[in-house]
C-alpha cells in the first residue's frame, strides 16, 4: 500500500523545485490539459500517473533498507490527494521498491491493453537518469521511440525565474543584431525576450529573433528547444562550478568511523577515483558548451548560418551534456543533504560503503556513455 508523502516537502513543490528533482505532472495536467496536443500525446497511458508528482528523492537512512543499503537516491511517485492544495499531502510509493508494481497496479485506470506494462517501462527508464533535466529526459526518450507532449519538457517555472538575469545577459548580443533600429533600451528588451524565450517560445515577440536565426516552422520549435538547452546547462555549470573543489575536499576530508584497516584504505581509493571523474567530467562539460559559445559568437557577428546549424544538430549533444550535469548535481546536491557545511562529514562505515559505492556507479556510467559516444 502506498504510504502517505511529506506535507510540507509536497506544498513547496511549485514554489521553488528544481527542473531537474521534480516532475510535476499534476501541474502540467493543469496548465495544458485541455490542449489537442496533450490530449493527443499523453506522457503516460495511466491518468492517475499522468497527474502525479514525480520525484529524484535522497532516501533517508530508514528508506534505504527498502534497497537492500544498494541506494542513495530513488524515484519517488506522490499521487496527490489534491492536484490544486498540495498542503493536504499525498500518497507516495517508490519506483523499484519492492511490491511497487502491485502497489500502482491497485491504484491505476486503462482504457486499452498493455498500458500498464507501458507505463511500467517508462517509470524504469526515468528511474534510470540522473536527473529530470528536461533536454536530456527529451533525447532519451526519443530513443526509446517516446515522443509525448512538448509540454512535458519546459523548464520549471522556479528555475526560469532564477535565470532570468542569466539568460538576459547571454542573449543581449543577439537582440541588438535582431532589433536593430528599435526605441526601447537594449537591456530592457533583452530582459523581456528572455522571460518569453524561457515561458513561450512561440510569442510573436520573439519574431524577429526567428528571422535572424533564419528558422521556420518545426525547424525553429526544435533549434530554440536547443538553444533553451544550452542557455540552461551554461545556468546550471555557472552555478556548481563553483561548489565543485570545497566538494572534492570535503569528500577526501570525510571522516569513516569503524572501519577496518582495509576498508578505510579501500574507501580512501574509492574517494580518489571519484574526485577525479569529477574533475575530468566537468572538463568535458565546459568543453562541450565551449563549441556552443564559438557559434554563438559567429551568430553576434551577423552570421547565423553557423549557429543554425549548430542547434538543429545539438539534441544529441545533450545526452552526454545532461547526464554529465545530471550526476554531478546528484553527487553535490547529497553531499550536502547529507553533511551540511561547516563541519567534518563523518560516516559510520558501512554508510560510507553505500555512499561511495553509489557515487563511482554513477560516475562509472558518465565514463561508459562517454567511451560510447567517443568511439
Amino acid at each position: 500500500m502506498a504510504r502517505p508523502a511529506d506535507r510540507r516537502d509536497l506544498s513547496l513543490v511549485r514554489e521553488s523545485a528544481s527542473t531537474t528533482r521534480v516532475l510535476d505532472l499534476a501541474f502540467i495536467e493543469q496548465r495544458f490539459g485541455d490542449t489537442k496536443e496533450y490530449l493527443k500525446r499523453p506522457l503516460f497511458k495511466s491518468p492517475q500517473l499522468n497527474s502525479a508528482i514525480i520525484m529524484k528523492h535522497a532516501l533517508r537512512l530508514n528508506e534505504r533498507r527498502l534497497f537492500n543499503g544498494l541506494r542513495v537516491t530513488a524515484t519517488k511517485i506522490v499521487f496527490p490527494f489534491s492536484k490544486t492544495d498540495l498542503r493536504l499531502g499525498g500518497a507516495g510509493v517508490f519506483v523499484g521498491e519492492p511490491d511497487f508494481e502491485r502497489t500502482l497496479k491497485g491504484r491505476l485506470e486503462y482504457s486499452q491493453p498493455g498500458g500498464f506494462d507501458s507505463d511500467i517501462d517508462l517509470l524504469l527508464l526515468l528511474d534510470s537518469l540522473p536527473s529530470f533535466d528536461p533536454f536530456l529526459m527529451r533525447e532519451r526518450l526519443r530513443q526509446s521511440g517516446i515522443e509525448p507532449a512538448r509540454c512535458y519538457f519546459d523548464v520549471s517555472e522556479a528555475d526560469a525565474s532564477r535565470m532570468q538575469k542569466f539568460v538576459t545577459s547571454q542573449i543581449a548580443a543577439l537582440v541588438e543584431l535582431a532589433f536593430a533600429g528599435e526605441m526601447q533600451a537594449p537591456r530592457e528588451l533583452s530582459s523581456r525576450l528572455a522571460e518569453k524565450l524561457m515561458t513561450d517560445e512561440t510569442a510573436q515577440s520573439l519574431d524577429p529573433l526567428r528571422a535572424t536565426l533564419r528558422l521556420s516552422g518545426e525547424e525553429y520549435r526544435e533549434g530554440v528547444f536547443a538553444w533553451k538547452g544550452f542557455l540552461y546547462y551554461k545556468w546550471v555549470v555557472g552555478e556548481i562550478s563553483p561548489r565543485i573543489a570545497d566538494l572534492a575536499r570535503s569528500i577526501l576530508a570525510a571522516r569513516v568511523l569503524n572501519a577496518t584497516r582495509e576498508d578505510a584504505a579501500a574507501y580512501n581509493q574509492s574517494r580518489q577515483r571519484i574526485v577525479k571523474i569529477l574533475g575530468v567530467t566537468m572538463g568535458r562539460i565546459q568543453a562541450a558548451l565551449a563549441e556552443y559559445d564559438e557559434a554563438f559568437k559567429a551568430l553576434s557577428q551577423g552570421k547565423p548560418t553557423a549557429f543554425r546549424d549548430f542547434l538543429l544538430s545539438a539534441p544529441k549533444m545533450f545526452l552526454v551534456i545532461g547526464e554529465a550535469v545530471g550526476i554531478i548535481k546528484h553527487i553535490d546536491s547529497f553531499w550536502r543533504f547529507r553533511f551540511p557545511a561547516g563541519r567534518t562529514p563523518t560516516m559510520e562505515s558501512d554508510e560510507a560503503a553505500e555512499i561511495f559505492h553509489d557515487f563511482e556507479l554513477t560516475l562509472g556510467g558518465i565514463e561508459a556513455s562517454h567511451n560510447e559516444h567517443a568511439a
